[in-house]
C-alpha cells in the first residue's frame, strides 16, 4: 500500500515543477493544467497548495480578469456578415449538424448562426462532456488559481494579451476551416469525448508525454494540421520562454499553463533547462 501511494505521489509530481538557478534569489513554480479535471482534483496533489501558498505572483496564459475581456470575447466571436452556416455546409451536413447541436445544447444553428463556427464547436464539444461526466464545480483549473491569487491580493500576469488569445482561437484559420472543423467535432463526438477520458485518465496520473504523442500524431480527416498544431503549442512555448524570466527574476512564481505546454522537446520544462534553469519535480 505505501508503495502503491509513493508511486502515485511521484506521477503527480510531474504536474508541478520547482524552477531555480540561474541567478534567481526566490524558487519558482510550474504547474501544468487541464480544464475538463474537477478542482477536487488538486487535494490530490502534494504540495501544490504549499508552493501556490509560497508564491507572490501567479502567471497564467492570460488574465482572466483584464478589462473588457468577456466583450472582447463576444466581439471576437461573431461571424462576418457575408458568411452564413447555409453557404457553408452541404444540405445534408446542415441538418446533421443542426440536429446534433440541438441534442446536446438545445440550441440550433439558426439560434447561434452569429457565433464563428469555433465557438459553437467549443460549445458544443464541452457541452456534451459535460453530459457525460457531470461535475458540481464551478471553477476550472485554468481560473481556479487567478480567482485564489485575487481574493489574496496576489498579483496575476499574463503570458499573453486577451488580444493574442483571440487572434489565435477565432482569427487564426478561415472561417471555412472553422466550419469543417465544427462538422468534425459534431461527426465525430464519440471519438473526441474517448480522447478526453483518455487525456483526463493521463493528467490524473501525471503521465503527460502520451497526452503529446496523441495530440502530435493525430492524422484523422478532422485533425488540426501540423501549422495548426506548431501555432497552438510549441510556437507560444518559445515566446513565453522569453516572458517568464522577467516575471521570476524578483518574485517566487506560481505559473499554471495547459499540462501540454510543459512536456517535449519545445515544452517548457525542456526550454527553460536550455536557458539555464534547474527544473525539477517537487518532491
Amino acid at each position: 500500500m505505501i508503495l502503491f501511494l509513493c508511486l502515485i505521489f511521484s506521477l503527480h509530481a510531474q504536474l508541478l515543477w520547482e524552477i531555480s538557478g540561474n541567478g534567481l534569489k526566490q524558487k519558482s513554480y510550474l504547474f501544468g493544467t487541464h480544464h475538463l479535471v474537477p478542482i477536487s482534483f488538486l487535494d490530490s496533489v502534494p504540495n501544490v497548495y504549499k508552493c501556490f501558498n509560497r508564491s507572490k505572483v501567479v502567471v497564467s496564459e492570460f488574465v482572466m480578469s483584464a478589462a473588457n475581456m468577456e466583450e472582447k470575447i463576444r466581439e471576437a466571436a461573431i461571424m462576418p456578415e457575408n458568411y452564413s452556416f447555409k453557404e457553408l455546409f452541404s444540405d445534408s451536413d446542415y441538418q446533421y449538424v443542426d440536429k446534433e447541436l440541438q441534442t446536446v445544447t438545445k440550441l440550433s444553428l439558426n439560434d447561434v448562426g452569429r457565433l464563428k463556427p469555433a465557438m459553437i464547436a467549443n460549445i458544443y464539444v464541452v457541452a456534451y462532456y459535460q453530459q457525460l461526466y457531470p461535475t458540481n464545480d464551478d471553477w476550472q483549473l485554468d481560473s481556479f488559481f487567478q480567482q485564489v491569487a485575487d481574493k489574496q491580493g496576489k498579483k496575476v500576469e499574463g503570458l499573453e494579451t486577451v488580444e493574442e488569445q483571440i487572434k489565435l482561437l477565432y482569427e487564426s484559420q478561415t472561417i471555412e476551416r472553422q466550419a469543417f472543423l465544427l462538422l468534425g467535432a459534431v461527426k465525430e463526438k464519440d471519438r473526441i469525448v474517448e480522447e478526453f477520458t483518455d487525456m483526463n485518465r493521463y493528467y490524473k496520473s501525471g503521465n503527460l508525454e502520451p497526452l503529446l504523442e496523441a495530440y502530435q500524431s493525430d492524422s484523422s480527416e478532422f485533425a488540426s494540421s501540423e501549422q495548426e498544431k506548431f501555432l497552438m503549442l510549441d510556437a507560444r512555448n518559445l515566446e513565453w520562454v522569453k516572458k517568464l524570466p522577467n516575471f521570476m527574476q524578483n518574485n517566487s512564481c506560481f505559473i499554471a499553463v495547459g499540462a501540454l505546454h510543459l512536456v517535449g522537446e519545445n515544452g517548457l520544462v525542456n526550454l527553460l533547462r536550455k536557458n539555464g534553469y534547474k527544473v525539477s519535480k517537487v518532491k
